[in-house]
């Protein structure tokens, strides 16, 4: 079984890199500068500043995100173009300089050269750290353009909560939706599997947006029924400084329990109906008829044969969780104000600041490669076969 594990961890190793890439790229060519979005939220609410001022903080700022130094390992350029061509960060000089090079360049222009660099490049910085910066590796997505913070400041509270949110939301839904699946499957024309297979079919078909916009009016609204606070996580005065981390949860609790209805309705539908019809398939099989002749009781049956050779596609369900994370909590989080990875994206979108988008769709990707792999190491775990391919 560990054996298995490590090999699938090796094949992820790849991927992983590859996202860095990815997401490198999209960061480096990201509209607009930077440097000047640093220089200009620094100097909005101050006096006009000479231009050698000005000119100093570009350097200041080009120096601390790295800005001077190459791009990558390696380039491929014109044999007219310098190997320090990088150096230049005005991006009107560096247009005018490189039409000068074409005109004058001659044949030179038609000559492809590759320049190395070594380890003192952008991406290198970016991925392993040096220059002030511990790099992606350690946890370190550079500065936020917008709040100037670090982005991993930024974004570690809000990845707690919006992690609780979905871990908690597709743990509510599997012990809800088995239990309801498998009386479905068992009883297939029993009024209980109508009515639950009418219900969950609605619920399937109702939008995130309109199931919170709906609760909130029923649940949350001084006309109705003001039961649940309408958004936030906490008390609006916050957490009194000598509270328990148990009163703490209590008082969020009730902050909670929307936002986790409307996490986990669809999930639920879903999971019960996949659940109803896995068990049905697997109740036609030989060897369910086996175990009713050997005499096994029909729980026995329903719980420790048919629900185990019906759990590769629950797992698949399962390990979409991680992805979801980001994806599916923007509309959730922005309708009840959870200040999560969610809210967090739509505000950096929003505002341009573009190290925290990136920095959102890299962990993205790692907890979907990490998703992959636990349910790889669970298909292997209920089915041993599966660990020979």
């Amino acid at each position: 079984m560990w054996r298995y594990a490590l090999k699938r961890f090796f094949w992820f190793i790849p991927t992983l890199f590859a996202v860095t890439i990815i997401g490198f790229v999209l960061l480096a060519n990201a509209p607009g500068d930077p440097v000047n979005s640093l220089v200009l939220s620094s100097n909005s609410g101050g006096s006009m500043q000479s231009i050698k001022d000005l000119e100093i903080q570009k350097k200041y700022w080009s120096k601390q995100l790295g800005l001077d130094l190459p791009l990558f390992y390696f380039s491929v350029q014109r044999l007219s173009e310098p190997d320090t061509l990088y150096k230049i960060t005005d991006e009107a000089q560096l247009k005018k300089l490189k039409a000068d090079l074409k005109i004058n360049g001659g044949f030179k222009n038609y000559i492809p050269k590759i320049t190395w660099y070594g380890f003192h490049n952008q991406y290198h910085r970016w991925l392993f750290g040096g220059n002030n910066s511990n790099g992606i590796v350690r946890g370190d997505f550079g500065m936020s353009i917008s709040k100037k913070e670090p982005v991993i400041v930024i974004l570690k509270d809000k990845l707690i909560w919006s992690l609780t949110f979905s871990i908690l939301s597709i743990l509510l839904a599997y012990v809800i939706s088995i239990p309801i699946g498998i009386r479905m499957a068992k009883d297939p024309e029993s009024r209980f599997s109508k009515i639950s297979q009418f219900v969950l079919f609605l619920l399937y078909s109702m939008p995130s947006f309109f199931m919170g916009v709906l609760l909130l009016m029923l649940f949350a609204n001084p006309d109705v029924l003001s039961v649940f606070p309408p958004s936030g996580i906490k008390p609006i005065e916050g957490y009194d400084d000598q509270s328990s981390l148990f009163t703490k949860i209590c008082d969020s609790l009730p902050y909670m329990i929307l936002p986790l209805i409307c996490y986990t309705y669809a999930s639920l539908a879903f999971i019960s109906r996949l659940t109803a019809t896995s068990i049905t398939e697997q109740l036609g099989l030989d060897y369910i008829k086996t175990a009713k002749a050997k005499g096994l009781s029909e729980k026995t049956i329903l719980w420790k044969h048919a629900l185990k050779n019906s759990a590769l596609p629950l797992i698949t369900v399962f390990s979409s969780v991680f992805p979801g994370v980001v994806g599916g909590s923007v509309i959730i989080e922005s309708i009840f104000t959870i200040p999560g990875m969610g809210l967090e994206t739509v505000r950096a979108i929003i505002s341009h600041d573009y190290p925290v988008v990136i920095a959102v769709i890299t962990l993205s990707s790692v907890l979907t490669i990490f998703s992959y792999l636990l349910a790889d190491i669970l298909y292997a775990w209920v089915d041993p076969r599966i660990r020979t391919y």
